[in-house]
């Protein structure tokens, strides 16, 4: 009798309905779910989650996490992961929907997986893209960092040196804090997630702190010689090229100047500080918090209008949590389906924000 061949579409198909099965029974035990809890426990350092709850019993949360599910198994057959690791790799997956669903929301945690998942495609070097971490089990275990460190973060009152101390990355939150009513404002005049502007605060301002803080000494000396030759001269001249972006969120100046349509457009203001007309009046802007983070705001706009379309405003969903960092940061990768970390960390420092700056 002859042998029938096996169809590798199918029984990728097959394998894809087995893991769903077998999540959603796990899901559901009453027996299975408080032992998966147990083992979902890592060592806890620097935090440790809050004991895990079972999933909702919805038809609901199990198409939410059968949805990204399969997308994760097709990035796992882009790299042609074998069976034994690929059973390994689908359960960490799962005990990570177990910990974000509780803790993100349904939303946020819907593009934590849609990130994940693009950037262990992006792994593949036939693809040729960046990508963060050279393997699917260093992304799966620097989620769970932050998501450990998510949890202990807003579990209560926590200063600006222990977060940046326990932080999976380098962090700023003395100078997000500190701006906090300037990032709301500003965010809040754009119609933006108040977290996606702060990150990108944190990510610019945390930069400062490598090489022991060289990297920011000379970015302010930069910017401070640019300044004040723009204003004797009326432009910057050689200066300007070594300070290209200014203030807070690191914005250029030529960037600024072109943001009065969209200003008016959106019905903004800079308040005291007038819209800028020149190269000096740009960079005095871009130097005062507000104002600032007003024009960097706007910006944003810009570029979401572009990718999600201007009748998508506001645009405060989930998935600007990295597409927000990412544009403000370069704009190519992000349109090319790359990830790197600025945008990899903007999406959970978003996530940290914009609980700590609504519970302030």
């Amino acid at each position: 009798m002859a042998t029938r061949s096996i169809d590798p579409v199918r029984l990728r198909r097959g394998r894809i309905v087995t893991l769903l099965v077998v999540a959603a029974a796990l899901g559901f035990s009453p027996t299975v779910a408080p032992l998966l809890g147990h083992l979902a426990h890592p060592a806890p350092l620097p935090a440790t989650l809050p004991e895990l709850s079972a999933p909702e019993s919805s038809n609901a949360a199990v198409k939410v996490y059968a949805r990204s599910a399969q997308v994760f198994q097709e990035a796992l057959d882009e790299l042609q992961v074998g069976e034994r690791r690929r059973i390994t790799l689908s359960e960490e997956h799962f005990r990570l929907y177990l910990r974000a669903a509780p803790l993100l929301g349904t939303a946020r945690t819907d593009a934590l997986l849609g990130m994940l998942s693009s950037e262990i495609r992006n792994q593949n070097p036939g693809r040729s893209r960046r990508s963060v971490f050279s393997s699917p089990e260093a992304a799966l275990g620097n989620v769970q960092d932050w998501l450990r460190y998510l949890s202990w973060a807003l579990a209560g009152a926590r200063g600006a040196a222990a977060l940046g101390a326990a932080a999976p990355a380098p962090l700023a939150a003395s100078v997000v804090l500190g701006h906090s009513r300037d990032i709301l404002a500003a965010a809040n005049a754009a119609h933006l997630a108040p977290g996606m502007l702060a990150a990108i605060v944190d990510n610019e301002q945390s930069g400062q702190g490598r090489l022991y803080g060289l990297a920011g000494l000379l970015r302010n000396l930069t910017d401070t010689v640019a300044l004040r030759t723009s204003e004797a001269y009326g432009e910057s001249g050689l200066s300007g090229d070594l300070s290209q972006t200014v203030g807070l969120a690191q914005m250029s100046w030529q960037d600024a100047l072109g943001q009065r349509a969209r200003f008016h457009e959106l019905g903004m203001s800079l308040g005291r500080v007038p819209f800028p007309t020149d190269e000096p009046e740009a960079r005095q802007a871009l130097s005062d918090p507000r104002a600032g983070l007003l024009l960097t705001a706007s910006r944003l706009v810009g570029y979401l209008d572009v990718q999600e379309g201007e009748a998508a405003r506001p645009h405060t969903s989930a998935q600007t949590y990295f597409t927000g960092p990412g544009w403000h940061n370069n704009p190519a990768l992000l349109s090319s389906g790359q990830t790197w970390p600025y945008a990899w960390n903007g999406f959970f420092k978003a996530c940290l924000y914009g609980a700590l700056l609504h519970s302030g």
